[in-house]
C-alpha cells in the first residue's frame, strides 16, 4: 500500500489495509506516553500533539480517531467542536 498526504495538514503516512483491525503502534504509543487527561479535549488539539510526538509515520485524522475510539476513547460533537472524552 501507498503513502498518501493528508489534504488537510501534508502530513504523509500509510492508510490502514481493509482487513486491519488493531490500531496503528504510533496511536498506541502516543497514548501511553501522552500527558494524562480525562474528561473532554478537542480532538484537533489531542491530534496535533500526536503529529508532533510521533515523528515520520503519523496516521490520518480519521485513523488517529478510529483507533482511540477503538481503544475505548470516543470523539463526541459537543456544539461545534469534536471532542475525544477519555473517563
Amino acid at each position: 500500500m501507498s503513502d498518501t498526504t493528508c489534504p488537510r495538514c501534508g502530513h504523509h503516512f500509510t492508510p490502514p489495509s481493509k482487513n486491519e483491525i488493531r490500531p496503528d503502534p504510533t496511536v498506541v504509543r502516543w497514548l501511553q506516553e501522552a500527558v494524562a487527561w480525562s474528561g473532554a479535549m478537542a480532538t484537533e488539539e489531542m491530534y496535533v500533539d500526536y503529529l508532533s510526538s510521533c515523528g515520520d509515520a503519523p496516521v490520518s485524522r480519521r485513523r488517529f480517531v478510529a483507533d482511540l475510539a477503538y481503544l475505548g476513547i470516543p470523539e463526541v460533537l459537543d456544539d461545534d467542536t469534536h471532542m475525544l472524552v477519555r473517563e
